[in-house]
């Protein structure tokens, strides 16, 4: 992630200050989950489709950053704030008075190489050229080495420790939080920002060598004011010639330049020994040399300062999100994870709708749409997924072992965490909360569950017929209450006539499928045909519609029910606690299917039908007694009724799905 000077300096600001101050001295732990929840929701409000540490970085370093600051001076002092400029790597002393003390040395110099002299061949200037001369070529070669081999630029460790102490106003070691944050900083800011170093220190460098020859060039001029300077050379091995052969060529970029008239052979013998002229010849020989110092020396190291300064303000720091610096950060960092789902379209439909949210931002989504990016597939078709999603990580999961009850919901949570390791901590929150989520509606259901059956156990004191109307009413009332809790789709009601022989089960209601699951007691629709019969006042309703996977029906329920209803009332005790029986039967059968709406597949329907049919009559008659106690003396606001359902229903729902799934899953050698 490539970020700015003053970005990268927050950044790393605040993972100083989060490391060195773990007592949460001057940024809480409370304010950094702040800013990290603030970081998130304004990363969310930009409409970012994953939330990740790249986007909540910036911000949330801003926060942490600002508040450090507002307690710390030496912090705030680390802090860039707009319209202060670039302050990162050497101190601002250093940036403009270097080359202010390098033109001022120049100025000082006395004399080139006599204080009445100009020297053809200096030994200072021909030094001073030569220099330059040296950095120029070790330019040339070091870019031509970054033009064969790109990234051998990176300053060499010995660059950054010889200039460290000039960029560490603030990074004395010491036991103080505020230095132990500054040298974490500083720190972690030279690993970062070497080759912005390399350019800033260039540009100083540059600037400094300028301002040398300026100072040496405003030397000779201002001392021309108050001296006559005599020109000439003497050489104890040199001829003549040989010295018109070094000016030539010395003074060659000069006279090409500036169409200056270049010295002659006879000029340069005349004044051998200093035997030529002075004053008005001597100012010819003062103009050269300026000329040559500002041609050779100033002009170019201000270009190469321009150029430095230029890749300076062009530069960009590097950070990588993904890195151990910032592996706390993306443990807190709320997961955004949306699950691609493969399968038969009746399933998928189950879970699309799934999705949650945890109290500290973490989502997870499901998506059908193959153009969608997602962070995995699911997938329990034998199919293979769209081109568009097989990048991504593919959980094989069969549907039995994680969607067919909310039971087994779980599983799921325990492939995506193998799968997506990186998320572990957002994953673990996230089935914290699917859990918890699924309790509560459970926790709901069994509410419902258990005032229904108070209300049942009331309608003993209630005339049989008015009685039965009611328990049918209240059965429908239920019915709603479990689908709106499920949010199953409602079912027309539909009016069903006892079957004509007592040991026939219930009539099945099919779907367009032709799949069909029948859920009841054979005793109690039994008994309700024999009653309907003997009483001859049958009143037909039914609870029908209630459907079990992608097309499977349960219908007459209630077949026969009210008549069911008046014969028992007709009796006393054993009336009374054979219609709690029933009540409990038809109650928990109901809440079995419509929780599993469209989970179960077809061809595990009425298999699950006959174990349903066996498992809820059974339970229902080993804890009859203990129901019938809590429900005649407790209260309807009472847990003990609904302790028990717990106990029945979680029995069942184990002993139908966790155990076959556990039966299904591959054992280890």
């Amino acid at each position: 992630m490539r970020v700015t000077e003053p970005q990268l300096r927050t950044v790393l600001l605040a993972q100083a200050v989060e490391h060195a101050d773990a007592g949460h001295t001057l940024v809480s732990a409370v304010e950094l989950q702040e800013a990290t929840r603030h970081a998130v929701a304004a990363a969310r409000a930009r409409s970012v489709p994953r939330v990740g540490v790249a986007e909540v970085m910036l911000d949330r370093a801003t926060t942490i950053a600002q508040h450090a600051s507002g307690r710390d001076s030496t912090v705030a002092a680390l802090n860039p704030q707009p319209g202060h400029g670039e302050r990162g790597g050497l101190a601002p002393w250093v940036v403009r008075g270097l080359p202010l003390a390098a033109l001022l040395l120049g100025l000082a110099i006395d004399r080139i190489s006599n204080a009445h002299r100009v020297d053809l061949l200096s030994p200072p200037l021909l030094a001073v050229l030569a220099w330059n001369l040296a950095a120029y070529l070790l330019i040339a070669w070091r870019a031509w080495r970054v033009w064969r081999t790109p990234g051998s630029s990176q300053p060499g460790a010995w660059l950054q420790q010889a200039l460290r102490p000039l960029g560490h106003p603030f990074g004395r070691a010491g036991r103080g939080l505020s230095a132990r944050i500054a040298a974490d900083f500083h720190r972690r800011w030279w690993a970062h920002a070497g080759d912005l170093l390399q350019q800033r220190t260039a540009r100083v460098l540059h600037l400094c060598a300028a301002a040398w020859g300026a100072g040496i060039a405003l030397s000779l001029l201002l001392r021309g004011l108050v001296v006559r300077y005599q020109f000439g050379w003497e050489s104890t091995f040199l001829d003549a010639a040989q010295v018109h052969a070094i000016v030539s060529v010395l003074f060659a970029p000069l006279t090409l330049l500036t169409g200056l008239t270049p010295f002659t052979l006879q000029e340069i013998a005349a004044t051998q020994n200093f035997a030529g002229e002075s004053g008005m010849g001597g100012s010819r020989w003062v103009g050269m040399y300026v000329g040559l110092l500002l041609l050779a020396v100033v002009l170019p190291r201000l270009a190469l300062a321009a150029w430095a300064r230029w890749r300076e303000h062009r530069w960009q720091g590097h950070i990588d999100p993904q890195g151990p610096a910032f592996d706390a950060l993306r443990a807190s960092l709320p997961g955004d994870l949306v699950i691609g789902l493969h399968g038969p379209q009746g399933e998928v439909q189950v879970l699309l709708g799934a999705g949650l949210q945890t109290p500290q931002g973490d989502r997870l989504g499901f998506a059908e749409d193959p153009a969608q990016p997602v962070d995995a597939v699911l997938a329990w078709a034998a199919s293979t997924p769209p081109p568009a999603w097989q990048a991504a990580p593919r959980l094989a999961l069969r549907w039995d072992d994680f969607g067919a009850s909310w039971v087994l919901e779980p599983a799921l949570f325990d492939r995506l965490d193998a799968a997506l390791p990186a998320h572990h901590h957002a994953l673990a929150r996230l089935r914290a909360a699917w859990v918890e989520r699924n309790e509560q509606r459970f926790g709901q259901a069994l509410q419902a569950l258990a005032q229904h059956l108070h209300a049942c156990a009331a309608l003993h004191s209630l005339a049989p017929e008015a009685a039965a109307a009611q328990y049918a009413q209240r059965v429908q009332t239920l019915e709603a209450t479990l689908r709106t809790l499920h949010g199953a789709p409602a079912a027309p009601l539909q009016r069903l006539a006892p079957p004509a022989d007592p040991a026939q089960r219930l009539p099945l209601v099919r779907r367009a499928d032709s799949t069909a699951l029948a859920v009841g007691t054979s005793a109690g629709a039994a008994a309700g045909a024999a009653a309907g019969a003997k009483a001859g006042a049958l009143i037909d309703v039914g609870t029908g519609g209630l459907t079990l996977g992608a097309g499977t029906a349960l219908g007459a329920l209630l077949g026969g029910t009210t008549a069911w209803v008046v014969r028992a009332l007709q009796k006393k005790d054993e009336g009374r606690q054979d219609l709690l029986h029933h009540a409990t039967e038809v109650a928990c059968t109901h809440y079995l299917v419509i929780a599993h709406q469209q989970r179960v597949p077809p061809d595990e329907a009425m298999q699950l039908a006959s174990r349903w049919a066996a498992e809820v009559t059974g339970t229902v008659a080993a804890h009859g007694a203990a129901l019938a106690s809590a429900l005649k003396n407790g209260a309807p606001g009472d847990e003990a009724v609904q302790t028990l359902l717990r106990t029945m229903l979680m029995g069942i729902l184990q002993r139908s799905f966790a155990d076959r799934a556990a039966a299904h899953r591959p054992t280890s050698a």
